[in-house]
């Protein structure tokens, strides 16, 4: 039965034109909605016991369906995860055996699976629950010494131990175990305890809309990638006479609107399965000001912002939000102890790079967001010093001004440095990098540096002191990834 699935899978993507695994991973993530509407009907109100039986069936099924026999690697990790978090808990080793156990063996499959092109294998869902088991047996650590915990990391410590079906239904769960979102034990067993639930204990029909809603922005965003993958077929188009006897103008230009439209495919991705998610009813976070339910518990992509975002903190903050929480609360604040943000950042980003794998372009990439994030800081700290120039910014006419400054700033930058990602291998994307004279890294690593520098050897102090990373931090300054 399993390989008549796969046969007909083969033969429908021979039929739309598509990739395979592209088109099994998309249906992978759809059936999270016919699963959702399954468990609302007929178990949100039964055990825990039935309800992670169920989970773990139906992830199970799925990883069958995407993974094949690949599907004993994430079983191991499942059977790590239990006996880390329930036979060395609380212990430093704990997290030491989880980054051996998930993270090294994660790379060791890269290292057999990577190919030429960005691949569908295993190790796609596999990457997921490898920050999920991670921040688990980071929360059990966190429940076990909650006397020296931050506030932050109280909220989601973990002092009962998991057993060994709660965490394969916390690592199958159908709407998270693909794509994202990441969301950590302490949500889930909100979820599965019915905490969730209305008064008539019934998954709340106020999310059937917004659930909705992500549905239909993920498949608008599908259609306009597939367009666009027909419009520019990378990486064939950036090697191409067409490409390369274009102006410096015209070639930068295209690379920042294939940009866009290939991060469409990654935004689809996760508004499907956070549509599911609220389907489900994990994705409820209490209510807002006017009494309404809110469906952002397993945000992972804030639409508007990416759409309009003006800096690199609400563009970068506005896609894979999951994991960039994990990342905040699992690395980032952790990190305290190097008494440096800028330090801490750059530690984290890296961890994210090798988190991606072993191709250079990862680590040039999150070292070029990392000098982004810098630069903007100290732009900031520029037009500070630059006399009357904050309170002309500040006028209500210069909105639209600012807001196209930074989005074309914004796309150029992001979409020269997306190159080293979307493309993968250096060998195939060093020359469009090259075509475009290396700017990005010209711009941020070298011009903007010792403009800066300049501009506060002419530029006056001003009254008022310019806060620098070695002052204390106020929560306005808190922008922390």
């Amino acid at each position: 039965n399993l390989q008549a699935g796969m046969g007909l899978v083969s033969a429908l993507a021979d039929t739309i034109n598509t990739r395979e695994d592209g088109l099994r991973l998309m249906l992978t993530i759809l059936a999270g909605y016919p699963l959702a509407l399954v468990h609302r009907t007929f178990f949100c109100k039964q055990s825990p016991t039935v309800q992670h039986t169920f989970f773990v069936v139906a992830g199970i099924a799925l990883y069958l369906f995407n993974c094949g026999t690949a599907i004993y690697h994430s079983l191991l990790s499942t059977l790590f995860a239990f006996l880390i978090t329930n036979y060395i808990p609380g212990k430093t080793e704990s997290i030491i055996a989880a980054h051996v156990a998930f993270l090294g063996h994660m790379l060791v499959g890269y290292w057999f699976a990577e190919s030429d092109q960005y691949d569908i294998t295993w190790t796609t869902p596999f990457c997921i629950m490898v920050l999920r088991y991670i921040g688990l047996v980071m929360d059990v650590y966190d429940g076990h010494n909650l006397e020296s915990c931050k506030p932050d990391q109280k909220l989601t410590g973990i002092r009962d131990k998991p057993s060994l079906l709660e965490i394969a239904a916390f690592g199958y769960f159908f709407t998270g175990t693909f794509v994202g979102p990441q969301f950590t034990l302490a949500r889930f067993r909100s979820f599965v305890n019915g905490e969730f639930l209305d008064e008539k204990k019934e998954v709340r029909s106020s999310g059937i809309m917004p659930s909705l809603g992500r549905f239909v922005g993920g498949v608008t965003y599908m259609v306009i990638h597939q367009w666009g993958a027909v419009w520019i077929p990378a990486p064939d188009y950036f090697h191409s006479a067409d490409y390369l006897n274009l102006s410096f103008f015209w070639r930068w230009t295209w690379v920042a609107i294939w940009f866009r439209l290939t991060m469409y495919r990654y935004c689809a991705a996760w508004l499907m399965t956070e549509g599911a998610a609220i389907l489900a009813g994990l994705s409820y976070n209490g209510k807002d000001e006017k009494g309404e339910d809110k469906w952002d518990g397993t945000r992972d992509l804030h639409i508007i912002q990416w759409e309009l975002g003006v800096d690199y903190n609400s563009i970068v903050g506005s896609f894979n939000v999951g994991t960039n929480t994990f990342a905040k609360n699992h690395l980032f604040r952790r990190m305290r102890w190097m008494g440096s943000k800028v330090g801490a950042q750059f530690a984290t980003l890296m961890y994210l790079a090798v988190w991606h794998g072993y191709h250079l372009g990862y680590f040039l990439l999150f070292a070029y967001e990392m000098a982004c994030f810098v630069a903007q800081d100290q732009f900031y700290i520029v037009i500070k010093r630059i006399p009357g120039l904050r309170a002309i910014l500040d006028q209500s006419w210069t909105t639209p001004f600012k807001v196209v400054f930074a989005r074309v700033v914004m796309t150029y930058s992001m979409g020269f440095a997306f190159l080293m990602f979307g493309l993968i291998k250096k060998e195939i994307w060093w020359g469009p990098v090259k075509s475009l004279y290396f700017v990005g890294f010209i711009i941020y690593f070298i011009v903007w540096p010792i403009l800066f520098q300049v501009l506060m050897r002419v530029l006056p102090r001003g009254e008022k002191k310019v806060k620098t990373e070695s002052d204390p931090a106020t929560p306005a300054d808190k922008k922390e990834l």
